[in-house]
């Protein structure tokens, strides 16, 4: 297993249009939030689709931090499914930068990766950041997670390590 690495970026209004509509992740949303989180990790992170629905409902009640709805969107396909999410926390219980809001997860339907809705997701989860006052936001990613080290270096996200006070 690799390690994590975290990455911050400062919020600021979206730059781009946004193609997909969108809606925020609720409560109701776990079962199909946990069917697509389980289906979407590769790496055996979960024995089954039951794990994962735990992590998603530990997510959603705010036990890792305070779960943040408005900036936790969901792209919902014409059958009212799930299909890409940003599952946002406006800070972090455990894990350092423990006062930034932070996207925890986000994922995609493997059918429909390659359609940018990962990068509209975090542009609209990083918009609402910045409509609510925040002025950085992070996430942790695998340090072996090529495509999304990728993703958020295009959208200005930088390495962040502890003793880097003039990031905080």
């Amino acid at each position: 297993m690799s390690g994590l690495i975290t990455l911050i970026s400062q919020t600021h209004p979206s730059s781009k249009p946004i193609t997909v509509s969108t809606r925020p992740a609720r409560l109701e949303d776990a079962e199909g939030l946990a069917r697509l989180y389980f289906a979407s990790y590769d790496d055996a992170r979960f024995a089954s689709q039951t794990d994962a629905a735990a992590e998603i409902e530990r997510i959603l009640r705010g036990e890792h931090g305070e779960f943040y709805t408005d900036a936790s969107p969901v792209v919902v396909d014409e059958h009212d499914r799930i299909v890409a999410a940003a599952l946002c926390l406006k800070h972090r219980v455990v894990t350092d930068p423990k006062h930034l809001p932070t996207i925890y997860e986000l994922f995609t339907a493997a059918s429909r990766r390659r359609e940018g809705l990962a990068e509209q997701l975090i542009r609209l989860s990083i918009d609402q950041m910045h409509q609510d006052g925040y002025e950085q936001v992070s996430v942790r990613i695998s340090e072996n997670n090529a495509a999304a080290l990728a993703l958020y270096l295009t959208l200005d996200f930088n390495r962040w390590f502890p003793e880097d006070d003039e990031l905080i």
